[in-house]
């Protein structure tokens, strides 16, 4: 396995693409009631640039063409760039200590507090870029996409409570859906690929419909997505997905799951999905799948590949990475789900260990927006450069700090308990 890095994710934008992130945290900020003067963010560029979707290296080379009210702007489009859009594009008037229509129903002090919890192992930059990208650099559009998972997330999923409470959490409230799923190991992850992303390893042969509610799938899928960005440490940014299809037949087949894991990946976790494996398919899956695809972003379906056996697989995947059942060599037995003791959480106990560490990270967190501020009100190149390694500094020693506190906040999962996952 072999972790291929390509730089810096601020070594790698063009003067478009940071002007974009500018102003998506000037729009944040405004929202959050943290001064700032976004007029140099805003302002016109004079004279030719390269545009917004060529990286540093790649200017000057052809490119290929590549909601209620939150929602309107986000399906309206697909993400795939066109490679003709123009700087123009990522601008907009600029007017002091707006609060961008798409955030105006939101709760500010829950989606400041959202935000910065749901970075776990990621930089907050990498995080808004995500975003950014998926709507193809339009400002606009990568707010209400922003928004609209903000609300997902704090009003109707508690996502972090889902991932913090973990497995432990599910045993304890006996949620007997979901603990069905976490028994069979119906989904979970089996290692890295060649790339480094976590593979999340589905085996849609163990689904059966009636097994749990449509509530306690949900929650489940959210588990394993969640659990599967603890991964995500620079410069992995995204997760492999590897359905196992063997042995599947239509009485495994349930469209509500598929339909809710689409959404996810594109409305909620958008640029985090790197590969995705159709593995072995029989043939009663291809008219399901002349369905599913219909569903899917066509950047999302660009990413899937069917393979047929284990010589497919061992092109993106070592083989000590996958079950013995599939014919690999991992040592894991995914038919053996251990519940976690909970004895490995007694940090969680610690209210004063956990008050030292969170205090420490508010000083980083003030230290990092104080340091964006500067970015964005920057007026000339040599201090935004300035500005801009500050915040990256401050951004890997937030993901520094987020190790130091997690054992404090979340429960520990089969994956700490087994190693596999190390902060």
């Amino acid at each position: 396995m072999t972790i291929q890095s390509n730089g810096s994710w601020a070594s790698d934008l063009t003067q478009p693409q940071k002007k974009a992130l500018k102003q998506v945290w000037t729009y944040l900020f405004h929202f959050w009631g943290i001064p700032v003067n976004g007029e140099a963010a805003f302002r016109k560029q004079q004279g030719p640039s390269s545009g917004p979707f060529e990286s540093s290296s790649d200017a000057g080379k052809k490119k290929k063409g590549l909601f209620g009210k939150l929602q309107a702007s986000y399906y309206g489009d697909d993400q795939e760039s066109s490679g003709n859009d123009n700087i123009e594009e990522v601008e907009s008037e600029y007017v002091a200590d707006k609060i961008h229509d798409s955030l105006k129903e939101l709760d500010p002090e829950a989606t400041r507090d959202e935000f910065w919890e749901m970075l776990r192992f990621e930089e907050p930059d990498a995080v808004i870029l995500k975003f950014i990208r998926a709507r193809k650099w339009k400002v606009d559009k990568a707010l209400s996409m922003i928004a609209h998972s903000m609300h997902w997330r704090v009003d109707e999923t508690q996502v972090d409570d889902i991932l913090n409470g973990g497995e432990t959490a599910i045993f304890r409230n006996n949620e007997q859906g979901v603990i069905k799923n976490l028994q069979l190991q119906k989904a979970f992850i089996s290692g890295r690929d060649k790339q480094g992303r976590p593979i999340i390893l589905a085996r849609p042969k163990l689904h059966h419909s009636h097994d749990q509610s449509e509530a306690e799938m949900e929650k489940y899928c959210i588990l394993v997505i969640e659990q599967a960005r603890l991964f995500f440490k620079s410069p992995v940014e995204t997760a492999t997905i590897l359905f196992d299809l063997s042995g599947f037949s239509m009485s495994n087949m349930d469209y509500g799951p598929v339909k809710f894991l689409i959404n996810c990946f594109e409305a909620h976790y958008p640029e985090s999905l790197g590969h995705m494996f159709i593995h072995k398919a029989p043939w009663i899956f291809h008219p399901i799948w002349n369905i599913v695809k219909n569903w899917m972003d066509p950047v999302v379906v660009s990413k899937i590949k069917f393979t047929k056996n284990l010589t497919d697989l061992n092109d993106y995947i070592e083989l000590d990475q996958l079950p013995k059942y599939m014919g690999g060599e991992s040592a894991m037995d995914p038919d053996a789900f251990t519940k976690p003791d909970e004895s490995q959480d007694a940090k969680m106990q610690d209210e004063a260990g956990r008050a030292q560490i969170l205090s420490e990270r508010n000083d980083l967190i003030q230290k990092f927006v104080a340091a964006t501020v500067s970015w964005i009100e920057a007026d000339d190149d040599e201090e935004s450069s300035k500005c801009l390694n500050e915040k990256v500094t401050l951004g890997s020693q937030l993901t520094a700090n987020y190790s130091e506190l997690d054992p404090y906040i979340r429960s520990r999962s089969m994956y700490d308990v087994n190693g596999m996952l190390k902060a």
